[in-house]
This record gives structure tokens, C-alpha cells and sequence, in this order.
């Protein structure tokens, strides 16, 4: 049996090697075209910036608002965990958005769908604090934008701690009127004693010891009163009982962060590239091919 020897030019047809040579060659041949084209990619990418509409960022830090109780640490109105969830909820965007005077579907308004597309909840690191970022097509629309997150917060905490604030109030109005009765009651018996003391009546000794136990008691519940009234007072202060508030200003940056000249640029410049190395290759395999035919 024979055995068929197959040329290795016909068992490796189709195969090619590219070296280094035929890189430089390819650059050589089409290096007009492929700073042209570069040039136009970035030219391109480049005037993209001025004709797509810019967006500016605004950034707030949130604190979410604390009650104070009878422990030593105060709660949290919200823990922040809950907080971050509710802030990511599509109805509490919803609600921004019916404040703001527009429109919920997407694709209605360039600025809902900003907005929605935007805006950005992060929780500081080794924090409770809570960053709010989102964009508009305008520094004060950024703004705007950020506030109104801020504020639907913060109306939404301080309807969460209303009953519990209303119960301190209220005990602070009680404690506060008992105090009153108490101090005129305190008035009343001094007056009484002094009267007596005036006249020369000395009394029974049972009254005397009646009207002393009713002087000490009336001291002992106004030390109460006080101490009680101060508690109460120590939990409403600033600094144990606040709603939720943003924590300096809201923060808009100075120049439009999208688009980015930079970024479209180079963009650009690899688009132009790439299709300036396509291009070359087309060109140099048609011509391949010309040659074969030939």
C-alpha cells in the first residue's frame, strides 16, 4: 500500500504567521490612515461633549435623628439599616417626585429619569452616617434634587417620632403643673406656721406634728417634682433628642462630572484606531486576494 505524501506547502495552506516585520510593514502602509482616523475618533469624542447634555452632583450627609430614653444610649428614630432600605424603595422616590411637580413613568421628563437613574444611597464606612448623592442638569437642579431626598426623610422621621415626643411633652407639662400646685402649696403651709408663729399659738402637739409632716411630705414631692422635671428636660435637650438633619450643607460640585472631556476623548481616539486597524487589514486582504486572481 502506498502511502500519500502531501506537500507541506498543501497541508499547511491557509496558516499564517504574523511576525514583527509584518507589524511594522502594516504600520508603515497605513500609518496615514491610522493617525487620521485617530485624530478624527478624538475630534469626535471631544465635540460629543458639547452637544450631550451635562450633569452636575449634589451630596448630603444624613444623621438620622435619636429619642432619648430612660437607658444611657438614646434610640435611634430608625435603625440605619431600615433608613437605607426605605431611602432605596421606588415609592419613597415616587413621593420626591410628586413633591418636586414631576412626572413618575420613565420617559416623561429628562429629569425623572435622571433622577431615578442617579441618585446614589451609601452608608459612610465605620459610621451611622448616611451619604445622599444625585444628579441634575443644572448645579441648583442637583440640588434641588438632593434637598428634596433630604427633606422626605427627614418629614418622614419626624412623623415617626411624634407619639414619642408628644408623650414627653406631655409628661414635661404634667410634671411642670404638679410643681406649681406643690409650690403654692408650700406657700400656703408657710404661711400658716408663720401666722401662728405671730400670734402665739403654740396648738396641740398633735397639729404641730400634722403640719410638720405635711411640710416635710410637700418638701419631698417638690424634690421629686424637680428631679423628675429635670430627667424629662435632660431627654428633650439638643443633644439627646433630635429628628433626623443633614449635617453641614449639601455639596455641589463646581464643574459638570458628566461628560468628561478626558474620557470622551481617549474614547474617541480608540475608536478611531480600531477602525483604522480594520480598515487596513480590509485593504491589505482585498489586495491579497487581487494578487491571487491576477
Amino acid at each position: 500500500m502506498k502511502r500519500l505524501n502531501i506537500p507541506k506547502s498543501e497541508h499547511n495552506k491557509g496558516a499564517q504567521v504574523v511576525s514583527f516585520e509584518d507589524g511594522v510593514n502594516f504600520l508603515r502602509r497605513h500609518v496615514g490612515k491610522i493617525i487620521g482616523a485617530g485624530l478624527v475618533g478624538a475630534g469626535i469624542g471631544l465635540g460629543l461633549t458639547f452637544v450631550i447634555p451635562k450633569q452636575w452632583e449634589a451630596t448630603a450627609i444624613i444623621q438620622v435623628g435619636q429619642v432619648a430614653n430612660d437607658t444611657a444610649n438614646p434610640t435611634q428614630i430608625e435603625t440605619t439599616a431600615r433608613t437605607m432600605e426605605r431611602l432605596k424603595l421606588n415609592q419613597f422616590e415616587d413621593r420626591i417626585l410628586t413633591g418636586l411637580g414631576l412626572p413618575l413613568e420613565v420617559g416623561e421628563s429628562r429629569s425623572t429619569d435622571l433622577f431615578r437613574n442617579s441618585s446614589q444611597i451609601l452608608l459612610l464606612r465605620n459610621s451611622d452616617l448616611i451619604q445622599i448623592s444625585a444628579r441634575g442638569h443644572s448645579p441648583e437642579e442637583a440640588r434641588r434634587f438632593t434637598q428634596a431626598y433630604c427633606n422626605e426623610l427627614i418629614s418622614v422621621h419626624a412623623a415617626l417620632a411624634k407619639p414619642t415626643l408628644d408623650k414627653l411633652g406631655a409628661d414635661l407639662a404634667e410634671v411642670q403643673a404638679s410643681l406649681i400646685t406643690e409650690e403654692n402649696r408650700r406657700k400656703q403651709l408657710a404661711s400658716l406656721l408663720d401666722a401662728r408663729g405671730r400670734a402665739g399659738i403654740a396648738g396641740k402637739f398633735s397639729e404641730n406634728v400634722l403640719l410638720n409632716d405635711i411640710a416635710n411630705d410637700n418638701d419631698k414631692q417638690l424634690r421629686q417634682l424637680r428631679l423628675h422635671k429635670n430627667s424629662v428636660e435632660e431627654k428633650l435637650s439638643p443633644e439627646r433628642t433630635f429628628n433626623t438633619r443633614i449635617l453641614g450643607a449639601v455639596d455641589v460640585t463646581r464643574r459638570a462630572i458628566y461628560p468628561k472631556k478626558a474620557i470622551f476623548t481617549i474614547a474617541g481616539l480608540m475608536v478611531g484606531l480600531f477602525f483604522a486597524l480594520m480598515l487596513g487589514l480590509w485593504i491589505d486582504r482585498r489586495g491579497g486576494l487581487q494578487e491571487e486572481i491576477a
